[in-house]
């Protein structure tokens, strides 16, 4: 009889199981760094400790050279509110866009900046920029003391309405968009709609394709605002936009909160509808177009795919390219058509790269019908090649 190889030896497990409860709030002003706007101080807890509490701003250029007021602002507001909160040094601005993601020199110089000024795990760290930047500061303050409080205030559409309101922070390694980061939960969320009244048309854009992303496999309503609203969404309307945000903000908190794996510890990425064909376009260019302009094409490309699934009407399938169009965003890029030194699509390289940053089995959201969602396993590619040719088509298509 054979004997099982664990018989020879004594077994002891002690179990461990906790709960831990997370929260962070999401507030929506303007004029954050106004001296009569309570939010910044309240989220950043005021109390009368017997010594203020010392804090790093770290500022993207970008928003700088926009508001060039805004570095003395946050002087005068720190120089205010002394009693609560000490600036550590001055403002540290970072560039901006998706260079400061590139580099592990970033994070060193941020993470220097923090232990020059003595923080300690009370202490606090500001992220005043795009998606980009706050992804690398989030990054910093996590693995700095193993977590320093975070407090982003994030100043465009795109990290408004997404990458500034979650819990996911990182860089870029190995020729992989976020390769390396962690999960960490931010402090609160300030969303000034000022800023987005400074953006480039580009960059204020962009952030909606996140909108029409989650509105196709969450909440048909809202895509139906967003078509119904596109003209005044490409014309900036201040209303439109603002409303836009707030409500796929609010997609997306709710899928944190209640999806049950806010840290995705499974295969699925449920929100990540587009995003397969979208983080290979992103690296294709070099990061010169930016990750709304490629979610909307790989919407656009998915959008397609599920009409040749039947998961969406042709009905369907052209509200989704006429809103999107109407709106200013692209739904096809010449980076699609890349192939690598074997006559592969790059993007095909791209679906297995997608798979690895989770793991476990492909697995990729389409919508069932707009508003709703499902789950595929397998993708054809012959009717990705298909979709190619016909986005290509479309008239009226720019051909980026």
């Amino acid at each position: 009889m054979m004997r099982s190889l664990t018989d020879n030896y004594t077994q002891k497990i002690i179990p461990l199981e906790f709960d831990q409860s997370y929260g962070y709030p999401v507030c929506f002003t303007h004029d954050v760094f106004s001296i009569d706007n309570p939010i910044l101080l309240n989220v950043m807890g005021k109390t009368n400790r017997g010594e203020a509490k010392k804090t790093v701003v770290f500022v993207d250029q970008g928003v700088v050279s926009e508001t060039p007021r805004l570095l003395k602002e946050i002087v005068l507001w720190f120089e205010h509110h002394q009693d609560y909160f000490c600036l550590a040094c001055d403002p540290v601005v970072f560039p901006g866009g998706e260079s400061v993601k590139n580099s592990w020199d970033h994070v060193h110089r941020a993470t220097r900046v923090m232990d020059d000024s003595e923080l300690d795990r009370h202490g606090m760290v500001v992220a005043v920029g795009g998606g980009a930047l706050l992804d690398m500061v989030g990054f910093a303050a996590a693995i700095f003391h193993r977590g320093i409080q975070l407090i982003r205030i994030p100043t465009t559409t795109l990290a408004q309405n997404d990458a500034g309101i979650g819990v996911k922070n990182g860089i870029n390694q190995y020729g992989r968009k976020n390769c390396l980061g962690t999960f960490y939960l931010p402090t609160a969320v300030i969303n000034d709609a000022g800023f987005l009244k400074t953006l480039p048309f580009d960059h204020f854009i962009g952030g909606v394709a996140e909108a029409f992303k989650i509105a196709l496999i969450r909440d048909g309503s809202f895509f139906s605002f967003l078509e119904n609203n596109s003209a005044l969404l490409k014309q900036r309307d201040q209303t439109a936009i603002e409303e836009s945000i707030e409500r796929c903000a609010q997609l997306h908190l709710d899928h944190i909160s209640h999806s049950g794996d806010a840290f995705e510890t499974g295969s699925s990425r449920p929100l990540d509808y587009g995003h397969w064909s979208a983080h290979k376009i992103e690296m294709l260019s070099g990061f010169t177009m930016g990750h709304g302009q490629a979610v909307s094409i790989g919407i656009a490309l998915d959008s397609f795919y599920a009409w040749q699934c039947c998961l969406i009407s042709r009905i369907e399938l052209d509200r989704i390219i006429t809103a999107m169009m109407n709106c200013g965003l692209p739904v096809w890029s010449h980076y699609l058509e890349i192939k690598d030194s074997g006559g592969r699509l790059e993007i095909e390289n791209g679906l297995e790269e997608f798979r690895q940053h989770l793991g476990g089995r492909l697995t990729f959201t389409m919508p069932h019908g707009i508003g709703h969602t499902c789950e595929r396993h397998e993708m054809d590619f012959d009717i990705v090649r298909e979709g190619l040719i016909f986005l290509k088509k479309i008239p009226g298509v720019k051909q980026t």
